[in-house]
């Protein structure tokens, strides 16, 4: 099996694992109240925006506490949390894949190698 064949088989192994299904379920579900994607949208937005200014060094202890608020708020709402949730799953799920093609192949560049 050629290396595309096989990226192309793992791609529909994971859309067919029940961490995809859950998170694909979770998401359609948030999708459908306006009030709910809101509240995502502004909470992945205040994420964007505490990582951004980490990032660039100038950390913002009223931005981190801010989203923290918000991040409390949004997980009482049980659309969230169900949606959070599965993402979480998924995304470990993927991560764990990622790790394992890493190790099996040598990709880097020895600053010693000749």
């Amino acid at each position: 099996m050629n290396a595309y064949d096989a990226a192309h088989q793992l791609a529909r192994s994971l859309e067919e694992s029940v961490e995809y299904v859950e998170y694909k379920k979770a998401k359609e579900k948030v999708k459908q109240d306006p009030q709910v994607l809101k509240m995502l949208k502004d909470l992945r937005a205040k994420q964007l925006e505490v990582q951004a200014l980490t990032l660039s060094g100038k950390p913002n202890a009223e931005a981190q506490k801010s989203l923290e608020s918000l991040y409390n708020i949004a997980i009482n709402n049980s659309l969230i949390k169900e949606f959070l949730d599965a993402e979480e799953r998924f995304a470990v799920l993927f991560t764990d894949i990622q790790n394992i093609i890493v190790r099996n192949i040598d990709f880097t560049l020895d600053s010693e190698e000749k």
